[in-house]
């Protein structure tokens, strides 16, 4: 699934990456905070607009969760591990060497539960809150702003935590996870380019 952002770039997102991710999904539950994983931090968040992000649904403390079977050895099989990631559309592609005219928001598969959809929309309006930005949700062909956003997908965002949560233990029973192709699809065109210009010699301060 994927979502696409134009904007002013020279602005910056006011928050950090664990605020973002408090609000697309929770801060604390039931006495606990939500467990994640991510790529990124706050620096590049707010100056490369770059941020992965996972929330380790069936290793927080949410019951509800507990018997879900999921494939531990290539969780990229289940729903288990869905990564959420906003980057520039070339940035992988070209090792950070070129940017691209879009930001873009994907995931892991080509449909999600509704607690990840949820959480992903949220990312979207965040973000293009910030930059004065436009969403496209089909591939760049139309545009519209946050508040036309909000509106047609008002159903999802309305959800709580837990609301999103009861909805995506009943997809589970119907829902098959589809691994986006895109992601084949870059490493294919990364090692192309590479061919082609080689691959990036990191110095110093870029490992800083």
């Amino acid at each position: 699934m994927r979502l696409y952002i134009k904007g002013d770039y020279t602005r910056k997102v006011p928050f950090g990456y664990r605020e973002l991710a408090w609000k697309m999904w929770f801060k604390e539950r039931n006495g606990q905070e939500i467990s994640f994983s991510h790529v990124g931090d706050d620096e590049m968040l707010q100056d490369d607009f770059f941020f992965g992000v996972q929330f380790d649904k069936w290793r927080f403390n949410d019951k509800r969760w507990n018997h879900i079977p999921y494939d531990k050895n290539n969780p990229w099989n289940s729903f288990s591990d869905e990564t959420i990631t906003l980057e520039f559309e070339k940035t992988f592609i070209t090792e950070w060497r070129e940017r691209g005219e879009y930001l873009r928001i994907a995931t892991t598969h080509t449909d999600i539960l509704t607690v990840d959809k949820r959480a992903m929309y949220i990312m979207a309006i965040e973000v293009a809150g910030a930059i004065d930005g436009k969403i496209s949700e089909d591939d760049k062909q139309t545009w519209m702003d946050v508040e036309t956003f909000k509106e047609l997908h008002k159903d999802v965002l309305s959800l709580s935590y837990d609301q999103a949560t009861d909805i995506s233990l009943e997809e589970l029973k119907s829902l098959k996870p589809v691994e986006d192709p895109l992601w084949d699809e870059e490493e294919r065109l990364r090692e192309e380019y590479i061919k082609i210009h080689g691959e990036r010699i990191y110095d110093d301060e870029d490992d800083e």
